[in-house]
């Protein structure tokens, strides 16, 4: 498929692209961050423009999903196969039809609910992840500030596992913040470090780490600089000594970074 297909690319667009190399749609959704770089500077296309037509790529890639569902997808919040691989269906199904409520002409037709399903089953196969429903054993309270009593009102209100925050939208932890009595800061802060325990090598300290010098998800990860993050952490560690047990060589972040990359 050419990247004339992706919403907002037109000819101009598309000639800029095929002069720096890029024809198809599989070759822009490949690229990693510091190629989106390498390609803004070729191409004289803005970085942001470029990385949401990367989205965008990756969308559709799955079969079914052509260039509006992409388009919908991310307006959604949804911008790649990984994050729709941790979604909800019957959810993402109402965002997309409050989207189409308030933004119309974005979509011709909406999705049914089995089309959402059958993504977000080709999204899972596509990277091996399991069903968030039945978690992956990595329980809530492993992360940093979660103890006993918070544990126990997540678990009353249907979650024990890290993998189940990660589809929640802001509208569904407000929903849980009101069921739990946890407040919502607290519950957004949690579901950023579930996201970045995805990383392997990332654990809860890791994560608090990570979270306190500004880096909150996977996709921001992606696009730090190794160098840069460590001199952060080890700022950190000597404002906030009881943070980490032990500082992360720059070896460490460098895979962090790699693979927040391959996830993105």
């Amino acid at each position: 498929m050419k990247v004339i297909e992706i919403e907002g690319i037109g000819p101009e667009y598309e000639k800029d692209l095929n002069n720096a190399g890029i024809e198809d749609v599989e070759q822009l959704a490949e690229l990693s961050w510091e190629e989106l770089e390498e390609l803004a500077e070729k191409s004289g296309i803005s970085l942001k423009r470029l990385d949401k037509w990367a989205e965008h790529a990756d969308l559709i890639s799955l079969l079914g999903i052509g260039p509006e569902y992409a388009e919908a997808l991310n307006k959604v919040g949804i911008d790649s196969v990984k994050e729709l691989a941790y979604r909800n269906p019957e959810n993402t199904l109402k965002k997309i039809e409050e989207l189409d409520k308030d933004q119309p002409d974005v979509i011709r037709k909406l999705p049914t609910s089995d089309q959402i399903s059958d993504w977000i089953d080709q999204a899972k196969e596509k990277y091996g992840i399991i069903d968030e429903k039945k978690g992956s054993g990595t329980k809530l309270i492993k992360i940093e500030g979660i103890g006993p009593e918070y544990a126990k009102d997540l678990k009353a209100a249907g979650y024990e596992d890290c993998e189940q925050l990660l589809p929640l939208s802001k509208d569904d932890l407000e929903e849980l913040a009101e069921e739990t009595g946890i407040s919502e800061k607290l519950l957004d802060k949690w579901q950023e470090h579930a996201d970045l325990m995805r990383i392997k090598g990332v654990g809860p300290e890791y994560a608090d780490a990570l979270n306190k010098i500004g880096i909150d998800s996977v996709k921001e990860l992606a696009q730090r600089n190794p160098e840069n993050t460590l001199k952060r952490i080890e700022e950190l560690d000597k404002d906030e000594p009881d943070v980490l047990r032990r500082l992360p060589v720059l070896d460490e972040i460098k895979d962090w970074i790699k693979q927040a990359e391959d996830i993105k």
